[in-house]
Order: structure tokens, then C-alpha cells, then sequence
């Protein structure tokens, strides 16, 4: 039902149906109208029995019409009746006279969510807040039997007060609800729904399921974060050749969003309904749940078996982690134990890591991570295990939830062997999928590797090893000394305020490129690029460390990752007058 704010929509055409101050069946007294549509007028009413505001929709008869308008009404009133939720429109009561039919439902001040698209989207946090409502909305109605079978940012209400009306934003408008166990209004074959926000199931004509609702608010919630509907076409007939065609990941238009989001979101937009999950799979991945809680579910109009599908992007991350892994014992091994390994075992090693974080990402990657540390101690280099330990513990901190990542700091020495260290932030800035923080979080863990890196190997490799620190024969075998001669000369200011520079021009990269194209998305990118290389120099001027390796390449390399960084975002929902 549409009980959307006064400033979103314009007001009723047909003022005659309803002047304001009229009193209806005695009781309801217009005040204004809210909108109007092809199934009526919806107003705001004071319902003078109760003594409270309502919205009120009145659909004339039509003398002369058919059956069928009667009982599309009362399958509306049936559907509401039947649902009770925070984040669905309260339905109260369907009365009637001889001129009108009239639905009455709560009154939720807000805007529509189409309205905020048109003039402000909501930020990533406020969408998510919001996908989760409705994604908790339809399950309550699918556990119910209805299937809503319109949902879009028009029938979707954005409140303006959560804490007074119970949730983030509310569902409404269940005018062409499908209801398990009644007879449809419509044939097979039959079009029921809106167009851009169509499954391809629904499209062809077939019945809608819990699935299909799912792909309407997984459009919906891509809509909000990319900057526009993949489905809407500049005509009718183009959004037509469009239903059914696999959508472009949301990961390339918003790198910056949580990966469990966008994977979630694309894999509720797959076309085939049995590949989609359900509506609770997306709000555990909107909320960032992990374990699954089942709740009793009503048989919902067809039954089928769903197989837990994993999404290539996760099979991506766990390769990119074993290989990274890997790569990483073999540095580990041929640096840090030398003469002790040979080839054959740093291979082995390598083999090992690699089979162990493929299998189990997490417990592979600290299983691996213990094995070094303690191989150091026992062979009598304690001081080093333990700066090798200090190395890891802090990504394993930061990047929690982001086991695949673990290994990826260490792509930060591996550039500072070419001079390329510099670059290492727009490297960070390019992971897709990951919070925000979480690349800061990264690049961060880049610095404080290859300061560490420095101080195990005595190469420099960015701005070497920090003064007053002693060379590795006086500490590697004393943890007690490799603290007080390495770690306490780190973390001082000066040795530290790279790791903030580069934390945050891995934050705001992503930002500063999207939506901007051509020369400006060039020129942004150079002198991001130029501002980070010049940074990283004057701190390292500051600390009294020379700056040789930071040479043009650096910058060149930085340019050109920034630039790769992220598509341009198109612009908001066209206006075309297409549903």
C-alpha cells in the first residue's frame, strides 16, 4: 500500500474523489493526499473512532467492471492481514460504500526509497541496514505464503524515525501478492510485476516464488550501490532484451563494498532461481552472520532442493591465499634459515602451505605461521622468531575476518627488493570486496612488514633499518634484545607515520577515482600518486633515512594501479518513464 511521505510524491490528480475535510463512511476525514496511481488514491486520514492518522486507499468502483478488481482488492487485504512484521506497512482494516472500496494501513513518515535514489542514495551503511529490513520483511511473509511479487524502491518506505516506527525502512503495496493456497487472479503465462525490477521467471511468464523476490530486492539493493538499475534500458522494448541476461558484478562498479556483500547481491541476481539462496542467505550476508539460524518455514507455493552454492570470487580468494601462503614459506625459507634449507625443502615448504591454506585457509595459515616461528627458536634464533611473530600477529588482528589476506603484506618487501615499495598503497587499495578500514588495515601491515623485513634481512628496502638499531648478529638469538634493539625503535613516531600515510591513501583512493573519467580520472591519479611518493619521502626526511629507492617507477607503477582501480560509476536512475 502506499503510504509513502507528503514531499515524495505529487499530489492526487482527481481531487474531486476526495476534497480535503470530507468525511468518509464517518469516520475517516481526509487531509491530504499522499498520491494516486492506476489502482487508486491513497490519502492521509484522520481516523476520527480511533483518533489516529492513517493512510487511507480509495479505489472507485467502476460500474460495469469486472470481478476480477473486487477480488485483486480483497487479495490485498488478505495478503496484509496475514502479515505482521516491523518492516512491512501494519494493514488494519478494508472497508466499503457504494462509491469506493477502502484499504487502511499504517501511516509511516518517510520517503519512498526510489525518492531517496532520485536525491540523495543512502550511504553504504544505511542501504545495508535497509536491505536487511525488507530481506527480514519477506521472509516473514514468505514463511506466511505470500509472495509479494513487486518489490522495488517505490513500494519500499525509508522512515525517517526508526526508533518510533520499528525498522529502517518498511515493504509495502501487496496489490498483486500471490498467496499459497488461493487461485491466482492471473493464468499462466501472464506478466505480473514491474518491468526493471522483473526475475527472468516472472518475465517468462512463469509463477513467481520466494525466489523471485529475492532477485527483485537483490536489483534493488544493486541499484542503490551502483548508481542505477543494469536492467532498465532507455526504452521498454530495450529493458525487454535485457531480462534474463547475467548482470556485471557489483564488485566492478563498487570495489569498496564488503566482498560477502556484492557476492551475496550477485548471486541472488544469478538467473537460474535454483542457484539464488534464499532472502535469509542475503541478510546474513548484509549483517556479516556467520552461523545459520533455521527457523520453521510453511511450505511456500513449490518445494525444491537447493544445493550451498560457493561463489567463484571465494574459490578466487582461497587460491590467491594458498599461492600467497606459498609464496611466502619460500621467502621465509631461503631468507631466514639459509644454509640450513635447500632447495628441495623450500620446496616442500612451499608444497606443504600451499596444500594446508587451500584445505583450511584459517587454521593452514597459523598452523604455518607457529611451524616458522618455532623452526627459528629451534635453531637457536629466537630474536628472529620473534620479530616474525610481531610481523604476523598484527595482520592476523586486523584482517580477522579476511584470512585470504593474511599473506598479501608480503607483497610489500617483495617490492622493495625491485624500489617499488611505494606503490605497495594502490596495490591495497585495488583488493575488491573488503571494507573500507580493512584496506587501510592492509597497507598499513605492508609498511610495518617491510620495516621488519629491513631489520631480518639488513637490506634496505625502503627506509632502512631505523637508527639506533643493532645489526641482527647482536640480537637474533635473544628475544629480550631483538625488543629493545628493533621493536622499541620502530614504533616510534617518526618510524611509524608512513604506515598513517599509507592507511590512508589506501582509504580514500577508491573514493577519489569513483565516477570520474578521462582526463580528470588521469590527473586525479597522478597526483594522488605524487602526493603518496612525496609523503613517504618528506617522512622519511623527518626520521633522517635517505630515500634512494623511492624512484619515478614507484610513482609510474602507483599511476597505473590507481588508475585500473575501479570503472566509473554511471549516473543515478534515468527517467524514462519505463516501469
Amino acid at each position: 500500500m502506499n503510504t509513502l511521505r507528503r514531499a515524495a510524491l505529487a499530489p492526487a490528480r482527481d481531487a474531486a474523489s476526495g476534497p480535503r475535510g470530507e468525511l468518509i463512511l464517518d469516520r475517516f476525514r481526509l487531509l491530504e493526499p499522499l498520491g494516486s496511481g492506476g489502482h487508486g488514491t491513497v490519502w492521509a486520514a484522520r481516523d476520527e473512532q480511533l483518533r489516529r492518522t492513517v493512510a487511507l486507499k480509495r479505489i472507485p468502483r467502476v460500474r460495469g467492471g469486472s470481478k476480477s478488481d473486487r477480488r485483486r482488492i480483497d487479495r490485498e487485504a488478505l495478503a496484509a492481514a496475514r502479515l505482521s512484521h516491523p518492516a512491512i506497512v501494519a494493514f488494519h482494516e478494508a472497508l466499503a460504500d457504494e462509491d469506493a472500496y477502502y484499504l487502511v494501513s499504517e501511516l509511516v513518515d518517510g520517503d519512498s526509497l526510489a525518492a531517496r535514489y532520485a536525491r540523495d542514495r543512502p550511504d553504504e551503511r544505511e542501504l545495508i541496514a535497509i536491505g536487511a529490513a525488507l530481506a527480514d520483511a519477506l521472509a516473514h511473509a514468505h514463511a506466511r505464503g505470500v509472495v509479494h511479487r513487486d518489490v522495488k524502491p517505490q513500494n519500499v518506505i525509508v522512515a525517517s524515525d526508526p526508533a518510533a516506527t520499528g525498522a529502517r525502512a518498511k515493504l509495502t503495496d501487496f496489490g498483486v501478492a500471490l498467496i499459497a493456497g488461493e487461485q491466482p487472479l492471473t493464468q499462466t503465462g501472464d506478466v505480473i510485476g514491474t518491468l526493471a525490477y522483473m526475475s527472468p521467471e516472472q518475465a517468462h511468464g512463469r509463477p513467481a516464488t520466494p525466489e523471485s523476490d529475492l532477485y527483485a530486492l537483490a536489483l534493488t539493493l544493486y541499484e542503490g550501490f551502483a548508481g542505477h538499475n543494469p536492467l532498465r534500458g532507455a526504452t521498454a522494448v530495450a529493458t525487454v532484451k535485457r531480462l534474463g541476461r547475467a548482470i556485471a558484478p557489483l564488485a566492478f562498479a563498487r570495489p569498496d563494498l564488503p566482498r560477502r556483500v556484492t557476492a551475496a547481491i550477485d548471486q541472488a541476481l544469478d538467473p537460474n532461481p535454483e542457484r539464488r539462496g534464499s532472502v535469509a542467505d542475503l541478510r546474513r550476508a548484509l549483517c556479516g552472520e556467520r552461523r545459520v539460524t533455521t527457523t520453521a518455514r510453511m511450505p511456500v507455493l513449490r518445494t525444491s532442493h537447493r544445493r550451498e552454492q560457493t561463489p567463484l570470487g571465494e574459490r578466487a580468494q582461497r587460491l590467491f591465499a594458498a599461492g600467497a601462503a606459498a609464496a611466502l614459506t619460500a621467502i621465509v625459507q631461503a631468507t631466514l634459515l639459509g644454509p640450513t634449507t635447500g632447495p628441495i625443502a623450500i620446496v616442500v615448504a612451499a608444497s606443504a602451505a600451499l596444500l594446508a591454506v587451500a584445505i583450511a585457509p584459517r587454521l593452514g595459515w597459523l598452523a604455518l605461521a607457529l611451524a616458522a616461528c618455532c623452526a627459528l627458536a629451534l635453531d637457536g634464533r629466537s630474536g628472529s622468531a620473534i620479530l616474525l611473530a610481531c610481523a604476523l600477529a598484527p595482520t592476523v588482528a586486523l584482517l580477522a575476518s579476511d584470512a585470504w589476506l593474511w599473506s598479501a603484506p608480503g607483497l610489500a618487501p617483495s617490492l622493495g627488493v625491485c624500489g617499488l615499495a611505494a606503490a605497495y598503497p594502490a596495490l591495497a587499495a585495488r583488493i575488491g570486496g573488503v571494507a573500507a578500514w580493512r584496506r587501510a588495515a592492509l597497507a598499513a601491515a605492508g609498511y610495518w612488514w617491510i620495516a621488519l623485513a629491513e631489520a631480518l634481512s639488513g637490506r634496505r628496502l625502503l627506509l632502512g633499518v631505523p637508527r639506533g638499531a643493532l645489526p641482527q648478529g647482536a640480537w637474533r638469538d635473544s628475544p629480550a634484545a631483538a625488543f629493545d634493539h628493533v621493536i622499541v625503535p620502530l614504533v616510534s613516531w617518526q618510524r611509524l607515520a608512513p604506515a598513517v600515510l599509507w592507511a590512508l591513501a589506501a582509504l580514500v583512493l577508491p573514493w577519489l577515482m569513483a565516477g570520474v573519467r578521462g582526463w580528470w580520472r588521469a590527473t586525479l591519479a597522478i597526483v594522488w600518486a605524487t602526493a603518496l611518493i612525496a609523503g613517504t619521502g618528506y617522512l622519511a626526511r623527518r626520521s633522517e633515512s635517505s630515500t634512494t629507492l623511492l624512484v619515478l617507477a614507484a610513482g609510474t607503477l602507483a599511476t597505473l594501479v590507481a588508475l585500473s582501480l575501479s570503472r566509473p560509476r554511471l549516473r543515478g536512475p534515468a527517467r524514462t518513464g519505463v516501469p
